[in-house]
């Protein structure tokens, strides 16, 4: 935290988090206030940056490095300027009636590797591919890469194999790409490179070490829940739950492959796991008896497992269904057991579909669309809660009557987001706004839930969608205001609202809010989009992420801490959330008519059931 804008964050925290008591605009006291970025930032190698604060005279003339900045009227600045590689300051200038007075912040910006000349002989020794360990096993690829002068033989080997060259693919890079055989073995040793020209060399090492193994793999259990991912530092692919067994195929630094199947891998951090000692059966789990048991407005499969093993979920595209895929797993399911008075489920199917993986097919009922899942473990078996959109008050009562809406004020005061130019900070307007969604949702006879009491408590990411499923949540939306990363032009392109959404059943939802947000509000949008956000991973109800506004603007800055567009703000979530559970309650009220489908997916009037014997055999 900057010390110059210190006491405004303490200000704004020690205020009442009630929304006619948020902060009025405050001008800068000190002529010239830099809030962002912090003196000494170390900034990654980008060729500009923004810069934003406040002055004390907004009818003064103002320039940052001789170009002039505009001000707000209540004294807020946002600038883009061109920056340098190495230490780089920003010269600010104001010039009031007294006379000019000047202010400096120092960052340091990472300069880009240079080109290395063609003369003399040189390679970059933090090019050496690879920079962390990695250990590799049969049918693996490793990839040995270095930056060096052009245009010359460069060559590498490492283990048993000999000097190998490397083919040029752009001026100064030399790369190749080897497989490790079956049967390959070799003790942790570093990459050796050479650059050459006639009888002259240069020689390096990498800084990491290979190994291969055709050993034995190791057996890993997961220490509690974690992601799955698709590379190293790539994207999500899984989150399987604490006890998991999983199989090593390699590592690289701080992370561990996994094999899924012959055909699948994935990577998950070594902080996550406990290897198991040499020896260690791997994980072999066999599916058996799946019963399915209905209670108020969820559905329970509950799938026989001799052992916990990772696992997928995939909704169907309209929402009729989900299959789950079970690794390690091989099936052994003699019988389906089904709940006659079950409202969701209509029929569940199982299919082998590879060695070692096993799909679990289910189906609803016609005219049933899934709301939310939610899996865990229990002993001998995992368990698959299945959600169906809640009973919703017939008109004229509002859809939001009875519902639990669970308001997550995004971040903390350890963690308190994105600043503005006056010093606002982010989660006291979230707090803010979360209050009067809260107000408006008790007035429509909702249950509002804030996962964050009050404004200065701390509640962890990881807990905000632990206590939405502990409160039976029937809709999640977390409240947050924008920033941009450093290095990005703020404006390369208009920017306002956007809405986040992860798993298909909650996009009706994120469209809804969306198109809310677009008839109230006089901020251009920025479409609804998929975003791979912890919050917006919440799997048991419809959950997304809204960024209402851009903080580091000061003419949004001021929108939002003006108290009408915050109430304006909360009329588009509010109206957002209703307008989803019509579409749901006009789907209800339809299918309740006669020779329309029952509520349970039967014609209306029929009672709902199976018919014929349960436990079936099938498969």
């Amino acid at each position: 935290m900057n010390p110059a804008w210190l006491p405004l964050a303490l200000a704004l925290a020690a205020i009442p988090a009630r929304a006619e008591d948020f902060p009025a605009p405050q001008r800068s006291t000190a002529p010239i206030r830099v809030v962002y970025p912090s003196e000494g930032a170390s900034l990654p190698s980008v060729q500009g940056q923004f810069i934003l604060g406040s002055v004390s005279d907004p009818k003064a003339n103002f320039s940052v490095n001789g170009q002039t900045v505009p001000v707000h009227s209540a004294g807020g600045f946002l600038a883009w300027l061109p920056v340098e590689p190495g230490t780089f300051s920003f010269r600010c200038l104001l010039e009031l009636p007294q006379g000019t007075t000047a202010y400096e912040r120092k960052v340091f910006v990472t300069p880009r590797p240079p080109l290395l000349a063609a003369k003399p002989l040189a390679l970059d020794p933090d090019s050496l591919w690879p920079r962390t360990d990695i250990e590799l096993r049969p049918g693996d690829w490793l990839f040995p890469r270095l930056r060096a002068s052009p245009g010359r033989q460069a060559q590498a080997r490492w283990g048993k194999r000999s000097w190998q060259p490397l083919r040029e693919s752009s001026p100064g890079t030399y790369e190749a790409s080897w497989l490790i055989q079956a049967g390959e073995n070799h003790e942790p040793a570093p990459v050796e490179y050479r650059l050459k020209e006639g009888w002259s060399n240069v020689k390096g090492k990498s800084l990491g070490r290979l190994a291969a193994s055709s050993g034995e793999p190791a057996v890993a259990v997961l220490r509690s829940t974690a992601t799955l991912k698709t590379g190293p530092g790539q994207g999500y692919l899984a989150f399987p739950l604490p006890g998991t067994k999983l199989l090593s195929a390699g590592r690289a630094g701080g992370e561990m492959k996994v094999a899924l199947s012959q055909a699948l891998e994935a990577w998950v951090d070594m902080k996550d796991v406990d290897l198991m000692p040499p020896g260690t059966s791997p994980p072999r789990a066999v599916v058996g008896t799946i019963s399915a048991s209905a209670s108020g407005e969820t559905s329970t499969l509950r799938i026989g497992l001799t052992e916990r093993v990772p696992f997928l979920v995939e909704e169907s595209e309209d929402l009729s269904g989900l299959t789950l895929r079970l690794f390690y797993s091989t099936a052994h399911t003699n019988w389906i057991v089904y709940d006659s008075n079950d409202p969701l489920v209509s029929e569940v199917r199982w299919r082998q579909e590879a060695t070692g993986v096993v799909a679990i097919v289910v189906r609803l009922r016609q005219g049933a669309r899934l709301w939310g899942f939610q899996p865990s473990f229990e002993e001998g078996a995992q368990r698959l809660e299945l959600r169906r959109i809640p009973a919703l008050a017939p008109p004229p009562a509002s859809p939001l009557q009875g519902l639990t809406i669970i308001l997550d004020p995004g971040h903390m005061p350890s963690a308190p987001g994105a600043i503005g130019p006056l010093g606002t900070r982010e989660m006291d307007l979230n707090f803010a706004l979360a209050k009067a969604v809260e107000t408006r949702l008790a007035a429509e006879g909702a249950r509002p839930v804030l996962t964050r009491e009050a404004a200065d408590q701390e509640v962890s990411l990881a807990e905000r969608p632990r206590l939405a499923v502990e409160k039976r949540g029937d809709l999640f939306v977390s409240l947050h205001h924008n920033a941009i990363p450093d290095g990005e032009n703020p404006f390369a392109r208009p920017r306002g609202y956007s809405v986040f959404y992860y798993h298909p059943h909650s996009l009706a939802l994120a469209e809804a809010l969306y198109r809310s947000y677009q008839k109230r509000l006089p901020l251009p949008g920025e479409n609804h989009r998929y975003g791979n956000l912890l919050v917006a991973r919440l799997s048991a109800m419809p959950a997304v992420l809204l960024e209402s506004a851009y903080l580091i603007f000061p003419e949004q800055e001021q929108m939002l801490l003006d108290p009408q567009f915050r109430e304006e703000l909360a009329g588009a979530v509010v109206e957002g959330l209703r307008s989803t559970l019509e579409a749901e309650r006009s789907r209800q009220q339809a299918a309740a008519q006669p020779g329309g489908e029952g509520p349970r997916g039967e014609p209306s009037g029929k009672k709902p059931g199976r018919g014929g014997k349960t436990g079936k055999k099938r498969g």
